[in-house]
This record gives C-alpha cells, structure tokens and sequence, in this order.
C-alpha cells in the first residue's frame, strides 16, 4: 500500500526512515493503509500491524512492509531466494511483480490489520472471490473505485450498527481501532 501521492516527497520520506525506526527500536508499527493496490485483502484504511522480522523469516503469501525511495510499500511475497538475498513482491491488485527487494528494505511482515474495531489475520493466499474481485480491479480502474466506495459505505453501516445510540440520534465519532 503506497503513501497517497498528496504527501510531499520530503514528508513521505521522514515518514519511512521514522517508520524503519520504530520498527527497529520497539519491534512492531501500526499504521493506516492508503492504496488500493493490496485489493481486496487489505482496503483503504485498515490499520496494519507490522512485525520486525529478517528476510528468513519470510515465506512466499507473506504480505511485508517495504521502504524504499522514500515510501512505504506493503505487498505480498511471491517469491524469494534460498537463501533470502532478496525478496520479489507485487501487491494483488497490481498486474506485474515490483522490482526485487533487498534485504535493507524490508522492514517487517504485516501480523495482522484492524478493520472496524476488528482483528483480521491477513492470509497467505486468497480466496476464489478474493483472486476474482483482484483480477477485476488490475483491469478497470472504474471497477476499483466501485468496489472501495461499496466497501466505505458496508463498513460505516457495520460500525454504526455497533455504535450505541444517544438521544435517538448516531454518534459522529468512529470507535476507537487500538
């Protein structure tokens, strides 16, 4: 999941390095994802929780955080050296492979993403439904933006029917994801 492209580059860039920071110093990272190239596993504002891991740590289905030029990337591996020297990932919804990750680039492997207040594990391979939904998005940019705009509207009805109601009236305010 790329950083939205609205982020000038040089903020993007102290985003990354803070981001490998963490990672390296307190061993996990939490952060919203903003791309759509990880459709349909991973939407638009999920949280992501991110693990320190080394490069043998990681199997082929694994989704992994990558920075490099400056962003941050989460994709899935699909394939990989033996030993690890370097990793090749692509995101589901993305028709080609990204170029190959070096072992300094990766900075984790994503644990597991909060979506609605909800713990989800993130799987190593997707479902027929899933495989379909991403072959759709990689062809039509249109159907992309359908299928996230379904999506926002699903989730907001799922977490306000959750939401106590005050007064007769909805609250405004998202439950708390932490």
């Amino acid at each position: 999941m790329r950083q939205g492209d609205s982020v000038p580059a040089d903020t993007a860039a102290v985003k990354c390095d803070l981001a490998g920071e963490v990672l390296r110093t307190f061993g996990s990272l939490r952060f919203a994802a903003t791309g759509w190239s990880m459709l349909p596993a991973i939407w638009p504002e999920d949280t992501l929780v991110v693990e320190r891991v080394g490069c043998d740590e990681v199997q082929v289905g694994t989704v992994v955080l990558v920075g490099r030029d400056g962003r941050l990337c989460a994709h899935r591996v699909v394939s990989r050296t033996n030993p690890c020297t370097y990793l090749i990932t692509q995101g589901d919804a993305m028709p080609g492979p990204d170029r190959p990750v070096i072992e300094s680039e990766l900075l984790g492997r994503v644990g597991y993403l909060i979506r609605a207040g909800k713990r989800i594990d993130v799987r190593t391979k997707l479902s027929v439904v899933e495989l379909l939904i991403a072959k759709i998005i990689r062809r039509s940019f249109l159907a992309a933006r359908v299928f996230v705009y379904l999506h926002r509207v699903v989730l907001v009805r799922m977490i306000f029917a959750r939401t106590p109601e005050k007064s007769g009236s909805r609250k405004s305010v998202l439950p708390c994801q932490g």
